[in-house]
């Protein structure tokens, strides 16, 4: 079966979805994202990545008229023609097409498209061997808050990362660690404090980061949302990623430096916990 995709209310052949040329979201980076995990004929936290969806629409004052039922029925239906159990669902929204303008055209309407692919999951080989990472000045926009599609200076860094020998960046901004190219990060402390930057604009909010914060709070664990340095995060105990796409990255080096230990228990905690939530 041919991989089917959605495009302005249709489900098409995958190569057969095309955009408009003057699609602001080409031209302009004019558009927003959501990356939803499905597993067991669920969307895992599916209401609150829609919540998340509606407000960067929001922010970005992209006038639209869709629902979060038929957001929902779109990504249902997707996973359904594409006989996938499980996987994950991009969903995009641009302003849609119109003669180029720096400013927001008027009346236009929304381009709307999504796909969907299999789960790629992080093997216990790689939990056990951690990721590898690099620190980089975070050279993006002050509205990391929003889920742009303008995500061509997470990508650069990303690819910088890989062409130096590493697996990923974390970026830095004025002393303080914001997030990793495409994640977010937490740190472990000596008491076993799970420690995350707090909410702010220069970071992304993520759904799966705030699952973590409410597991590790059912599980007793003491959680901290505030700025941490560099430094407190190479002395850290542990050290981990998290995006709903890979869910759980440990770090093993930063820098060159070997952080966070092979013991792991909080990360382990977190991430079986996470795997019976979404069982459950």
């Amino acid at each position: 079966m041919s991989r089917i995709s959605y495009l302005n209310g249709q489900f098409l052949p995958h190569e057969n979805c095309l955009i408009h040329i003057e699609d602001r979201g080409f031209q302009f980076a004019d558009g927003v994202y959501e990356v939803t995990l499905f597993e067991n004929g669920k969307l895992i936290d599916g209401d609150a990545h829609i919540e998340r969806f509606f407000r960067s629409l929001r922010e970005m004052k992209i006038e639209h008229s869709f629902t979060a039922e038929e957001l929902k029925k779109i990504q249902f239906e997707l996973f359904a023609k594409n006989n996938l159990s499980a996987g994950t669902c991009y969903i995009q929204i641009t302003r849609g097409a119109a003669n180029r303008t720096p400013w927001f055209p008027k009346n236009i309407q929304p381009t709307i498209s999504a796909t969907v692919s299999a789960r790629k999951k992080v093997s216990a080989e790689e939990f056990t061997r951690g990721y590898t990472f690099m620190t980089h000045e975070d050279i993006r926009w002050k509205r990391c808050d929003i889920k742009s599609v303008a995500l061509f200076a997470s990508s650069f860094v990303n690819q910088k990362a890989k062409d130096c020998g590493f697996d990923d960046a974390i970026f830095v901004r004025d002393g303080v660690v914001t997030e990793g190219s495409f994640a977010n990060i937490f740190i472990v402390d000596a008491n076993e404090t799970l420690i995350t930057k707090e909410p702010s604009n220069l970071i992304l909010q993520g759904i799966t980061r705030n699952r973590f914060i409410k597991i590790a709070k059912e599980k007793g664990i003491k959680v901290e949302e505030r700025n941490f340095s560099v430094e407190e995060m190479l002395n850290a105990s542990e050290v981990f990623l998290t995006s709903s796409s890979l869910i759980l990255r440990p770090a093993s080096k930063i820098d060159g430096r070997e952080v966070g230990g092979q013991k792991r228990k909080i990360a382990t905690i977190l991430s079986d916990s996470y795997e019976e939530f979404v069982r459950n």
